[in-house]
Order: C-alpha cells, then structure tokens, then sequence
C-alpha cells in the first residue's frame, strides 16, 4: 500500500475514501501489468510472468477494481454461506484491505443451488462463494485473463474481453456463405463440462499460485444443510471458472485444424463459445471417423467427453441452431443450396414469447407504466441480441403478439369493456405512424421490435487481436466507440461521441452492453441539450454526483 493512501487513510473515512479513488489509474496500472505479462508469455519468460503475476494480484488497483467488479455485477446481492453482501463504500473500502492479507486464507465452503435447465426437466448445479471468495478469485483472474488471451484459440469467442456471441456467428457466416462452402456440420456438445474437469490436469496446467488453486477447489459446497466434499469439476458461479474453463478448451482447434493442407482439402473450420463448438467439413465421413476421435482423444485427457445423444452431424440444408439462432441454406427447385439464412431460433421465439406471456398474465395489478417497465427489458434485450442477422419478419411478429398479449392484459383489467374502449384507454394512434402502448401520465412507451430496434450488419473482431496487449489499444478503442454510437439511439450516440466514448467518471470506454445513465448538469431533465448532457456508467451515477456536490463545496 503505498504511502500516499496510508495518509490518505488517516484523514479520512473510509466511505469517503472509496468514492474518491481515481478509477482510471487503477484500470491503468492493471492495464499495464497485463501489458507486460502478455509480452513475457511471447518470450517464454515464465519466471517473469510467475513474478509479474504476484505483483499484480498485491496491487491496490488490482484489489480495489475486484471489489468493484464482484459489488457492480449481476451476482451483487447474492450472499454465500455467511450471508455477507458489500452495499456501502465503507463495506467495500474495508474489503480492498482485507483481501491484501493470504496468509493463512482458506475458502469458505460454496453455496450449492439448483436452477432450472431450458428443457425445465432437469436442474443445473449452482456453487455460489461467498463475496471476500468471489474477490480474491477475481484478482487472479486478472492475472490469467491475460496469459489465456495470449494462448487461446484464435475462433473461440466465449467468456473472453471484448468478444460477443455476434462475433461467433458472423464467424459461421464467413466460412459458410461461399457456394463451395463445407455442408457438414458437427454440432458438439460436451457433457457435464463444469461438472467433469480433473483436478489433476488443473494443477498442473493451470499456471496461478497452486496452494490457493487447490483450496478453491476442494472447498466443498453445502446443499440442504449438509456439506459434500468435490474432488472434481470447476465450480458454476465462481467468477474464474469461465476463465479456467477457456483454458481446459484452448488448444482444441489446433487439433482438429492441425495442417493447413488437411483443412482446406477438407474445409475444416472451427468456431467456439465457451464450451458449445461446431466443426465443418466437406464430407460427413470427415466429421466422424477423422474429427470425432481427435475431440474425444483431447477431452479424455482433462476428464470430460462428448455428449452421444447431443452430438450430432447435420447438413446445412437441414439447419442447426448455435446460439439461439438458427443458420440454414434452402433448397431451390433445381436443387441447389440458396444463401444462408441466418434468424432466430423456434426456441429463442418461444422462449421470449412464454416470458411476455407470464410477464402479462402476473400484473394485472400493476398500472400502465409499471407493466411497461417490466416488459421494455426484456423486449430490448431480446430484439438487441438478433439484431444483427435477418430479424426483420420476426420482429414484426412478435409484435404482433406483444400487441395480442396487452389487448388481453387490458381485458383481465377491465372483463365488462369492449376492445375498442381498452385500445383507445391504454394505446394512441397517431395519423400516418403505428400503434403505442403508452402512459399519458408519465409518456413511457413500450417498445416496438420491428420500429425502435436500429438493425445492422456486426463488425466481427480480427482473431489475433488482444485487449490486454498495448498495441491493439487504439484498434479497441476505434471498435468500441464504433460499436456503441451504432448499437444506441442516435441522441446517445451523439452524446457519447462528444465525450470521446468514455464515461465522465472512471474514464473507461462505455461498451454496447454496458449499462449507462444519462447525467443531467443542470439538474433538468428536460433540458435535452447535447451540451447539458453526460453518458456515464450506471454503477457510477452516484459517486460521479458525490464528487460533482464535493467540488462544489470547495467553491469559493
């Protein structure tokens, strides 16, 4: 701890202390090490990644950036076993100092819950740490981020910085969408991937501090009040285990791409996200006899292996699902494959349907403008993700069930009206536009998927690139402002452009799927000047307006 914040430490209150770290100096100094831990794997310099590795998991920016991370993430509010969550600034200034200290750290044992899978028959295991755990495993995942970049398979898209599943599927389409295109496609699933992975080969391959990768992993877990040894598997919920389960899978293309005479013979291709991958190939024979023994030889040695009922081997004309969208060339009537058709799958349709439907069906007591902010979520996030591939029919659809569902919301409301009066009570129709679910009394629309969503074509990252190398930093950066002023609507892309694409606040990009909030200088929301307006990250809104009223104060 350097003395600079000792000092600091004396003066003032640690809740003071958390809201006035200068995050863009953490992300800096983390940025930094990685740089240098990326270049000493190129080298080979393992005993400087070894040295490199320690200094950054005792940096106080690498301990203050795990707390933000594991106290700003979906998983926030979810306590361990010992029931503890980080909400105040105080809580979590007083972890960054207690996750310095590993002498004699041991792991709590893991919460073990069960949620349910798509096909609701059976259930998923669910080991849950407890927050100083989730901290200190996020620490070291800085560290391996880093190496496994270095490393990881040029196609493989799950689970890594700055890759998205558009990217996989855009992937698909380059290497499907020629007229000599492979038309074989094994569609692989590995069976009980998190569940099966040997510790032994962990150990041994996995390179972070041994002592604290075993104690992570033979913490044991507790369901139903009894605790259960593990003696495999990488646990569902630990913030590293998608990073170690990146490393148990690296390698895999090169396997089953290993010469590039065979591959382009055979049109191998490989394309991965997280533990679900396709392989293609120009004749079925290929795939079976040649490519499966490869995957099969691969996985046994970590302690897993291929799902026999879902793995299979699939003609294009047919179709497959990757995803939750569904990639097909149609036959013509000469018999000749069409264009690949990319769309949403029947299942991602359903699936959004039975959630607008529930949505629906359970908030007969809530007003118009509650019911709109349970449904605009979901819609948004769900006409976001297909935006990119040929979504334009579906969207029109689905909005025509939306509309179908509210019409019989509003008639579970009122059972004695007609369907014109509950039309003209909750939808306005202006001449020459469509149909809005809108509240009069605050002006929140419902959103429509085939007029509010802004569709196009993704830009897929090059393979080679790495965000933690520093001479790719200007290639990010130029995406990600690219990415975001696209994906938003034209307001926030304007206002995001004038502040460079970052936030106020930590000085970090603002990424198209991360949240933000719009910060009004003046205090007026209706004062929609471009000038008047800030995009920041949500997570930041309120130390951004504490340190905004402290500057005032310093005023003369």
């Amino acid at each position: 701890m350097s003395s600079v914040f000792i000092l600091q430490a004396a003066q003032y209150p640690q809740s003071e202390l958390w809201l006035n770290i200068n995050w863009k100096r953490c992300h800096d100094v983390v940025l930094s090490l990685q740089n240098r831990i990326v270049k000493s794997v190129r080298n080979g310099e393992w005993r400087n990644v070894k040295r490199l590795c320690y200094l950054l998991t005792q940096s106080f920016s690498a301990r203050a950036l795990a707390v933000k991370r594991v106290t700003e993430n979906k998983g926030k509010k979810t306590a361990g076993i010992d029931g503890e969550v980080w909400t105040t600034p105080g809580q979590k200034m007083r972890a960054v100092e207690a996750i310095a200290n590993w002498n004699g750290y041991q792991p709590k044992a893991l919460k073990r819950i069960r949620i349910p899978k798509k096909d609701k028959h059976q259930t998923r295991p669910l080991s849950i740490p407890t927050m100083e755990d989730r901290a200190r495993q996020a620490l070291h995942m800085f560290a391996l981020q880093a190496i496994a970049e270095t490393q990881g398979d040029i196609n493989s898209y799950g689970f890594r910085r700055k890759r998205r599943c558009a990217d996989a599927i855009d992937q698909i389409f380059k290497v499907l969408r020629q007229k000599g295109s492979s038309q074989w496609i094994l569609e692989a699933d590995i069976k009980g991937f998190f569940d099966n992975i040997n510790f032994k080969w962990l150990l041994e391959n996995v390179p972070m501090n041994k002592k604290v990768l075993k104690a992570w992993l033979n913490c044991g877990f507790i369901e139903r009040g009894k605790r259960f040894s593990t003696t495999e598997g990488v646990p569902q919920g630990g913030i590293i285990s998608p990073v170690i389960g990146n490393w148990v899978l690296d390698g895999l293309e090169a396997i089953i791409c290993n010469y590039p005479y065979y591959k382009r013979i055979n049109g191998i291709n490989f394309v991965r996200y997280a533990d679900d991958f396709i392989v293609t190939a120009k004749t079925r024979e290929v795939l079976e006899e040649e490519i499966v023994p490869k995957i099969n030889a691969f996985l046994k040695a970590r302690g897993v292996q291929l799902s026999e009922q879902k793995t299979k081997v699939t003609h294009i004309s047919e179709g497959f699902d990757f995803l939750g969208q569904s990639i097909r060339k149609y036959r013509r009537v000469d018999g000749r494959l069409g264009k690949i058709q990319i769309e949403p799958s029947k299942k991602s349709i359903q699936s959004i349907k039975c959630k607008v439907k529930a949505i629906c069906k359970s908030s007969g007591h809530l007003t118009q403008a509650q019911m709109i902010g349970r449904l605009n979520p979901v819609l948004r996030g769900w006409g976001n993700y297909h935006r990119h591939i040929l979504c334009g029919e579906t969207y029109s659809k689905m909005t025509s069930y939306v509309w179908f569902r509210l019409m019989r919301w509003g008639k579970s409301r009122h059972p004695e009206k007609s369907g014109i009066w509950i039309a003209k009570r909750y939808l306005s129709y202006a001449k020459g536009s469509h149909w809005a679910f809108r509240d009069k009394a605050t002006g929140k629309t419902l959103v429509r998927l085939n007029n509010d969503i802004h569709t196009y074509r993704h830009i897929k990252i090059l393979g080679e690139a790495n965000p933690f190398d520093a001479e790719w930093h200007g290639y990010f950066q130029n995406r990600e402002k690219l990415i975001k002023m696209k994906s938003a609507s034209h307001y926030i892309g304007k206002v995001s452009k004038q502040q460079g694409g970052k936030c106020p606040h930590c000085q970090q990009l603002i990424q198209a799927e991360d949240k933000h909030h719009l910060h009004y200088l003046d205090g007026d929301k209706t004062h929609k000047g471009i000038k008047n307006v800030l995009v920041l990250h949500k997570a930041g809104k309120k130390a951004f307006a504490y340190i905004k009223s402290q500057h005032e104060q310093v005023r003369p």
